[in-house]
């Protein structure tokens, strides 16, 4: 029986650069061309070899159960090939269900070296009764993947070590995959410019003050030049801020809703903003980039980045004058319309310089309303591709494209 190119890798994972003839013939053909050219009955072989009749013949047939590793090296040295040549050969014809056995163990190994199973259970993206099978299909269908296998092998690949991987690397190559698949769905059509985005980043932070409606507005806006925007929550263990990717040249954006505080929202997508201006060159060799409270994971400058964010939204001047009034709450809100932002981005502000959370927390609106319009949680939905299509239709309404 000659080997099927389609068959999963673990059908052919000895196959090296072997004489085309080997490989085009099943086990019990190498068998019986090489008993033919030396003119041997079965058993003169059985006792050339001395291996028991009882046990050469599943070996030939593909239906042994358990292969003593001696007599298949001896049966190697017969034929005269490579023992890896041989598996080659014999892993096709072997029974359906130890095939099964085999792919499964393989996919189990493959699935704990490249994904945290258990922090993916505790986030609700897999369920304890998930079995290898469920969970490879889960995140097959999750990611449109052909094979498991594919996961790894896009142009994102690069990007990641090929070394063992900590929990947290293993989640943040999961966080990013999943960006990156929506980013590939959505492919944005319109023309990046630099220059559209200097002009609209002043104008953002008034949206501010919407809580329902405004992150979305300003996401249709910045689609309409390039700048895609999509939203996924932090996973366990990985405190993402945000993220920002380069895609086809074209910019591409995470905000994530670390701490679940509204203000957090528009900082992080300002903070993203800036490596967008000043970091895509960089980005765009080491495919992405991630703003995480660990640091910085690729080696920008998160401080200019946080202090670009701060100034667009409140400058120092603003924050100084209003540390006076941070008392009064009617001032405070007073001086926000006055400014053309939300108060809880001067409350936040203000917390995260005198560390007055427990004070001021009361007036800082949890993310709620404003993820309800900009998008769903895709690790709630079945497929990224779907989720990426529904985002889509989000961005272009209203003929921004």
């Amino acid at each position: 029986m000659k080997i099927d190119n389609n068959f999963s890798p673990i059908l052919r994972p000895a196959i090296r650069e072997c004489d085309e003839n080997i490989a085009s013939h099943s086990l019990q053909e190498l068998y019986e061309i090489k008993k033919n050219r030396l003119g041997l009955s079965d058993r003169a072989i059985q006792k050339l070899l001395g291996i028991q009749l009882n046990s050469l013949k599943p070996i030939l047939e593909g239906t042994a159960k358990q292969i003593n590793l001696v007599n298949f090296i001896k049966l190697a040295n017969f034929i005269g090939i490579e023992f890896e040549q041989l598996a080659s050969s014999y892993l096709p014809t072997m029974d359906a269900d130890v095939i099964g056995e085999i792919q499964d163990a393989r996919d189990a190994g493959y699935l704990v070296e490249m994904f945290d199973l258990q922090t993916l259970k505790k986030c609700g993206f897999l369920t304890s009764e998930n079995s290898t099978k469920n969970i490879v299909s889960r995140i097959k269908k999750f990611f449109n993947l052909k094979s498991l296998y594919d996961f790894a092998s896009d142009d994102l690949g690069r990007a990641f070590s090929r070394t063992k991987k900590t929990s947290n690397e293993k989640m943040r190559e999961f966080w990013i995959r999943s960006a990156y698949t929506q980013f590939i769905s959505i492919d944005n059509p319109n023309k990046y410019s630099r220059s559209k985005l200097i002009e609209i980043i002043p104008k953002i932070k008034p949206y501010s003050r919407n809580e329902e409606y405004g992150l979305i507005t300003v996401a249709k806006a910045l689609y309409s030049i390039g700048v895609t925007v999509i939203y996924q929550p932090c996973l366990s263990k990985e405190q993402v801020r945000g993220a920002t990717l380069c895609i086809n040249e074209k910019p591409c954006i995470v905000i994530s809703d670390l701490g679940k505080k509204y203000p957090t929202l528009w900082f992080s997508l300002m903070h993203e903003l800036y490596h967008v201006l000043y970091d895509l060159e960089d980005i765009s060799r080491k495919c992405y980039h991630i703003s995480s409270d660990y640091g910085d994971l690729m080696l920008t400058n998160e401080d200019r980045a946080d202090y670009f964010a701060q100034q667009i939204l409140l400058s120092d001047d603003k924050l100084n004058f209003i540390e006076g009034y941070i008392n009064s709450h009617i001032n405070v809100l007073s001086y926000a319309q006055q400014w053309g932002i939300h108060p809880s981005i001067i409350y936040s502000t203000y917390c995260y310089k005198y560390d007055a959370w427990a004070k001021f927390n009361k007036y800082i609106p949890n993310t709620t309303k404003a993820l309800k319009t900009i998008n769903m949680n895709p690790f709630e939905s079945s497929e990224l591709v779907q989720n990426a299509k529904q985002i889509k239709k989000l961005l272009i309404v209203n003929n921004y494209e």
